[in-house]
């Protein structure tokens, strides 16, 4: 028996071989809704002096947006 496992970012592909036959599944894998910042989210990074400088900023959005997309 072989199994292959198989993915990208829309779909994930499983094969299983059992003496000369093959079964597939293919599944769509959902896709989420991207979820942006809130106007009061922005504020509370800006005002926060541990992000007083810009890449510190940069660095805080993305933070804050992986939160919320994971």
């Amino acid at each position: 028996m072989t199994i292959k496992i198989s993915f990208s970012d829309t779909t994930v592909r499983v094969a299983v071989e059992i003496n000369g036959a093959i079964e597939s599944l293919i599944t769509e894998l959902p896709q989420r809704e991207w979820v942006g910042l809130t106007i009061e989210e922005v504020q509370e990074i800006l005002n926060d002096p541990k992000y007083q400088m810009k890449p510190l900023i940069v660095h805080a959005v993305e933070t804050k947006l992986k939160e919320k997309n994971t």
